[in-house]
């Protein structure tokens, strides 16, 4: 309708009325237009706030597993240098005299003893004792103490052999194992022997010179 000049109220032309109802169309449109941007905006903005929530359990989550990692090396790394501590003493027993100097050549021969397992990779334990001045059973146990501490990794033989593994060669054959899953035992020997490096290696081993971080224990007081 539209307003006439007494204040009635006339009906709107055909004309008019199209146009009306397309400006109320095009109105309702926008509204509803506006409407689902809104939802939209609102859906992201939770998806947003739900991702970041999930992000920072997250992180936070991995913040603590390595911290409890950090704790527990530390707690490893402090239980193994006490244990070392107070068995190092024992381990080779110098002729006379005591103090710095004697605890250095301690040190230095307990350096020379794991430096020649793993250069030798295969030791008999007798050539080990005669060549360190120990007993067959006193080098099995200062090797089974130094595997304990993870100073060393082998295998003894029934031959009376002293076989040294490295960390790499080991995960070497365990990786072998888990990329062929289950196998023959006599696959696995024959596979570890192509994987397991036997042949001596020449190592430079100086006295006064500390030895890589894997013998770290002999180099923290040389």
């Amino acid at each position: 309708v539209r307003g006439g000049g007494d204040g009635g109220d006339e009906p709107l032309t055909k004309k008019e009325q199209l146009k009306a109802d397309k400006r109320a169309a095009k109105a309702e449109d926008r509204e509803h237009r506006d409407t689902q941007r809104e939802a939209i905006k609102e859906r992201e903005e939770k998806r947003d706030a739900a991702r970041r929530a999930k992000d920072a359990e997250r992180e936070a989550k991995e913040r603590e597993r390595e911290e409890a990692l950090r704790k527990k090396k530390e707690e490893e790394d402090r239980r193994k240098q006490e244990e070392y501590e107070a068995w190092k003493e024992t381990f080779f027993v110098a002729e006379g005299g005591e103090g710095a100097a004697v605890e250095q050549e301690e040190e230095g021969r307990l350096g020379r003893f794991i430096a020649h397992i793993k250069q030798q990779k295969v030791s008999p334990l007798e050539a080990l004792g005669g060549e360190f001045s120990l007993k067959v059973h006193e080098v099995i146990e200062r090797a089974q103490s130094l595997e304990r501490m993870g100073y060393l990794t082998g295998v003894f033989d029934d031959r009376g052999k002293f076989i040294y593994i490295s960390m790499e060669e080991l995960e070497a054959v365990a990786k072998y194992v888990k990329k062929k899953g289950r196998i023959k035992i006599s696959t696995l020997a024959q596979e570890s022997n192509k994987l397991v490096d036997l042949q001596p290696r020449e190592l430079a081993v100086d006295d006064d010179a500390p030895l890589d971080d894997s013998d770290a224990l002999a180099a923290r007081a040389v």
